[in-house]
């Protein structure tokens, strides 16, 4: 029951440790997780949607 125990302590810490810190950090981190963030098509399906979606876009512009 060692284990059990060990992520109750680690969950424990991790929760006090995100609540000691300013509302403003955590507002940042949240902004620069959702700009990273990669679309979704990409997301979802890999590298061919947008590599489709260059290549039909080219065409169209010719």
């Amino acid at each position: 029951m060692a284990a059990g125990t060990d992520v109750v302590k680690y969950l424990t810490q991790k929760i006090v440790k995100y609540l000691d810190e300013p509302k403003a950090v955590r507002k940042e981190r949240k902004l620069t997780k959702k700009n990273e963030k990669e679309p979704l098509l990409t997301y979802l399906f890999g590298v061919l949607p947008m590599g489709l979606g260059l290549a039909f876009r080219k065409k169209r512009k010719r």
